[in-house]
Parts: structure tokens; sequence; C-alpha cells
């Protein structure tokens, strides 16, 4: 691995401990599930999902530091580093980024481009600017009512969000930290893929696949049940 490319995963990384430092000098939180209402019901039992409250009405409390904890699962999860593997596969496959060649070093700055985007997005999106803007980034499920109303819901949380107090919020969070990861973004890849084009590129993205996300959680523990019965 080369030094840059060590770099561009490290930065990520060490951002993420000086986070969960900062967490844990917060009250301590309570066992998962208590405070936060939240587990980690894997969709399609890979992807972690740590964010999701089953009941739509229920607000167990979240802290700051639950709300980093989250973020900080959410980025370093076993299954984060294969996922990333895929992103980068299919970058390499389509030949995204050409500067960067293919082979093992091609593939190399694609998947720490790809784990450092997802771990950013998450950091931001789901630890500083709910914390900083005093917003919920929990996911919480309707869970009832036809297909269209929940899909409706589902694919509308990235706009709509909710406060600490429970009131209902644009949400900023979802925007600020992604705007945050694409900008950033520009520090790692190739000087040809930095222009505004691009940097709105990668934030539309990350919008659009966090809508497919909540849509999955919405509508996983319904498949869930259809396949094993329960």
């Amino acid at each position: 691995m080369g030094r840059k490319s060590a770099r561009r995963g490290g930065w990520a990384f060490a951002a993420a401990l000086l986070l969960r430092g900062f967490a844990y000098g917060e009250a301590p939180a309570a066992p998962d599930g208590q405070v936060m209402g939240t587990k980690n019901d894997r969709i399609l039992w890979i992807f972690p999902n740590y964010m999701t409250v089953d009941e739509e009405n229920s607000r167990p409390r979240i802290t700051p530091r639950d709300k980093l904890d989250i973020a900080f699962k959410d980025s370093f999860d076993p299954y984060a580093f294969p996922v990333a593997g895929i992103f980068a596969g299919v970058a390499q496959a389509e030949n995204q980024y050409p500067s960067w060649g293919r082979g093992v070093d091609g593939f190399e700055k694609r998947y720490f481009a790809a784990l450092s985007d997802q771990t950013m997005s998450n950091l931001m999106s789901e630890g500083v600017f709910p914390v900083l803007l005093h917003q919920d980034p929990r996911y919480f499920r309707l869970g009832r009512g036809s297909f269209l109303r929940r899909a409706g819901y589902s694919l509308t949380r990235v706009f709509v969000t909710r406060a600490d107090s429970g009131d209902a919020q644009f949400n900023c969070s979802e925007f600020g930290g992604n705007a945050v990861m694409a900008a950033t973004a520009d520090l790692y890849y190739p000087a040809e893929n930095r222009t505004a084009g691009d940097t709105a590129a990668r934030f539309g993205s990350q919008i659009v696949f966090d809508m497919l996300a909540d849509f999955g959680k919405e509508f996983w523990p319904d498949i869930k049940r259809r396949l094993v019965g329960r």
C-alpha cells in the first residue's frame, strides 16, 4: 500500500477516533436498544442497520454520545469494508478515474476513495451534524399502511427528519453532512475529477443512496418475515 493511499484511509479513521473519544466524554449511555431503541437488523443480512427504530411513534431518548456511537458503528462495521470493495470493484470495471489506472494500484486507490467517502458521510450526517443541530439521525419506520404510503414516507426521510424534541424539521444533517463529504473528497480524488460538477455528482449520488437505504430499512423486516417465516 502506498503512502498516499494509507493517508487517504488514515485521515478518516483518525477523525473517527477523535469523535469516539468525544462521545465517551458524554454521560454514560444505556445498553443498546434501551436508550436509542435501535438494533442492528442487517439489511439482506449484510448491510449495517444501526439507525432504525421499529415503532413510528416511539421516541426513546438519544444523547450526543448515542449519535456519535451510531456514526462510529455504521462507519466501522466489519461489513463496511467489503461494501467499499464492491463500490471500488464497480469503479474499476467501469474504469472510473482513468488516471488511477488499472491493476492492484488502481483498485487500491479506488477502494480507499470509496471507504473514505462512506466513512465521512456517516460521521458527518449521522454524528457531527445531528449533534450540532440537535437533530435525530435515526430512521423511524412507519411499518403500517399501503405500500405507496410507506414507500413515499421512506423516500422522503432524507428531506424530513426529527429534532431532538420530536418536531419535524428539514434534514439539514443529511444535506450538510454529505456536502462536507463531497467537498472533502476533492482532497483525494484525481485533479481532473475535482470540478464543481464532479463534487455535485458525489453529493447527489450519496443522497440517492441514502434514500434507497431508508427504503430498505422500511421494508426489510417485512421481506425478512416472508423469507424466513418470522
